[in-house]
């Protein structure tokens, strides 16, 4: 069993201590293939004067050099062949720039366990029929089997499909919220009284609600396991943008979905470990990954509870070089003990996006180094 595989299967998804070894193992052996089969990735090391073998603990992780997510949305750098590539995602970020991944089929599996794992921990697997809101954009061919097709979410699978109800409806040119077509189909699943779970972005469920509210609609009673797992941030709307702990209350108001089971999500294309809410509403930084914050102005590493870029650590993809990725946001890495769930990994709190100076010097760099 290799180190992935490991590391993969274990457990406590929340256990840094006991995969410590796992993962800097996991971590040598992803960066020496990615130096072995990667031009680029080969090219930058050695510039940077960086060995694999200099990782003997995680304070070494902050040695490995970074690239900054920008790259990602330039250049296409594969440390496996095109034709093992089985998945390609992209997402347009909020200056309109396409960001890109390539997923093969080790990579995606990975993918796929690390989001299972974490739901199992958080006991949201079920066996129970389920109704799902998506505050997400309906594709333009929706399958009659949506329970094993392919949603942006990617989260139907952990719980049985029994209807599916997509709130940016597709035009035959673009996408229009439907927020009449949502409430209607909120009543009706409060008449099937099956668990309802709802997925998306934050800020078209908070229309949703705030809607209902202001028109004097009577507040719904769902299924008390229904949930909500929100993602994808405020994008277009972040004038209108109100907490998470408000939006929680009022959907709580206006749903009948327990405070507590209403949860966020974080990820990013360019870093596709997945991040969700404890019960606390925080994210903990799980086994598959590490997070170094580094000062906006010398990128030098910050101790607990100080601001700065958010820079990931994993070993997860081997089809890209995504593996000390430098993102845009701005982050603060808290101490397990500020939680109070009872997990004892750090937690990480993101602020919002930063400015793009020292960002383009990151990307002008590695873009150097790819034409040499």
């Amino acid at each position: 069993m290799t180190s992935r595989e490991k590391l993969i299967g274990w457990e406590d998804v929340y256990d840094h201590e006991g995969t410590s070894e796992i993962f800097m193992e996991s971590m040598r052996d992803c960066l020496k293939h990615h130096m072995d089969n990667n031009d680029f990735f080969r090219q930058y090391m050695e510039a940077k004067g960086f060995d694999p073998n200099e990782l003997n603990c995680e304070e070494d992780l902050e040695k490995i050099p970074f690239i900054h997510a920008n790259f990602f949305k330039k250049h296409e750098v594969l440390s496996v062949p095109m034709e093992s590539i089985v998945e390609y995602a992209t997402s347009s970020g909020t200056s309109g720039q396409k960001s890109q991944m390539f997923f093969d089929k080790e990579s995606l599996d990975f993918g796929n366990s690390m989001v299972a794992n974490e739901f199992r921990y958080y006991g949201f697997l079920s066996d129970e029929p389920t109704n799902y809101i998506l505050f997400t954009y309906e594709p333009a061919v929706v399958s009659k089997n949506l329970g094993t097709a392919k949603t942006d979410m990617g989260l139907l699978s952990y719980a049985p499909v029994n209807e599916t109800f997509f709130a940016l409806r597709y035009n035959g040119q673009g996408h229009d919220f439907d927020v009449y077509g949502t409430i209607k189909m909120l009543e009706e699943y409060e008449k099937q009284g099956l668990p309802v779970r709802i997925f998306g972005f934050p800020s078209f469920l908070y229309f949703t609600v705030k809607q209902m509210k202001d028109t004097g609609h009577r507040p719904l009673k769902l299924n008390v396991k229904s949930m909500t797992m929100l993602g994808g941030g405020w994008k277009g709307y972040a004038d209108k943008q109100i907490s998470k702990i408000e939006l929680y209350n009022l959907v709580e108001e206006m749903l009948g979905i327990p405070e507590s089971n209403c949860r966020d999500g974080y990820g990013s294309t360019e870093h596709s470990v997945p991040y969700f809410e404890c019960p606390k509403h925080h994210f903990h930084i799980p086994v598959y990954s590490r997070m170094i914050i580094r000062d906006v102005e010398t990128l030098k590493p910050l101790p607990y509870g100080e601001a700065g870029f958010a820079n990931f650590i994993t070993p997860h993809l081997i089809s890209v070089p995504a593996v000390s990725v430098l993102m845009g946001d701005m982050a603060v890495l808290h101490p397990a003990c500020e939680c109070g769930c009872g997990i004892k990994t750090p937690f990480m709190e993101i602020i919002g996006r930063a400015g793009t100076s020292k960002a383009k010097s990151c990307a002008i760099t590695a873009s150097e180094l790819l034409k040499r």
